[in-house]
């Protein structure tokens, strides 16, 4: 089982921290002695800390850059569609 001090900047991951979460799309921003920074892009950007020797519960795929675009750009059309949607369904007063 690889842990998270094994992950690589600039690569993109699909991983479950364990068992209860859900899969996310992550990538390493910061890594010190100690720790990795994470981010993670899908549905929602939000950055958090692991330990090096901590296990990835499981480490699913791994992706490039253009690949990582792939996948953002499903969510942001997904957006746009709700967001064009709660307009047209608005009432005017």
């Amino acid at each position: 089982m690889p842990n998270f001090g094994a992950l690589k900047p600039n690569v993109y991951y699909l991983i479950q921290v364990d068992a209860e979460s859900d899969i996310e799309l992550v990538s390493i921003i910061l890594q010190t002695k100690e720790t990795v920074l994470l981010r993670s892009y899908l549905p929602q950007s939000e950055d958090f800390f692991q330990f090096n020797d901590e296990p990835v519960y499981k480490l699913i795929e791994e992706f490039d850059q253009d690949t990582a675009d792939k996948f953002e750009q499903l969510y942001q059309q997904r957006e746009q569609q709700e967001y064009y949607e709660f307009e047209e369904g608005e009432e005017e007063e």
